[in-house]
């Protein structure tokens, strides 16, 4: 079921202000039934789900996701990041990234991962038995 203007107007402000009976008021309904509307609106399914969806939208636009960590440790790692006085970032913040890459690179709890004649397991670094 499509929403009519009224209906889209008032779930958009009620994702701004998150108060049904001030949202019914800005999308036009009249002001003394507008707690009724607003309550009345967020019991609707076409409008509650236009409501979730918009709030995933939104959350998914402010929430990194794990590209975008990765590429942000990598940085880091890397160097190319400064800090906020456009120094260059430490060697244990280096280390601490390259850790946060290694624990991502895991597949498994307690699985090894070879990094040139070091070991780590459990995220410690441990000398290759031979």
């Amino acid at each position: 079921m499509k929403l009519t203007v009224k209906q889209k107007a008032f779930a958009d402000y009620y994702i701004e202000c998150g108060n049904a009976t001030e949202a019914a008021k800005r999308a036009g309904y009249k002001e003394k039934a507008a707690y009724a509307t607003g309550a009345e609106n967020l019991r609707k399914p076409h409008i509650k789900e236009y409501i979730e969806e918009r709030f995933k939208q939104i959350e998914d636009s402010r929430i990194a996701d794990a590209a975008e960590v990765l590429r942000f440790y990598t940085s880091v790692m890397r160097g190319e990041i400064k800090d906020q006085f456009d120094l260059d970032v430490s060697v244990a913040d280096k280390m601490a990234a390259g850790r946060e890459l290694m624990k991502r690179h895991e597949r498994t709890e307690g699985q090894k991962i070879d990094t040139g004649g070091i070991v780590i397991v459990n995220n410690i670094p441990r000398p290759e038995k031979e």
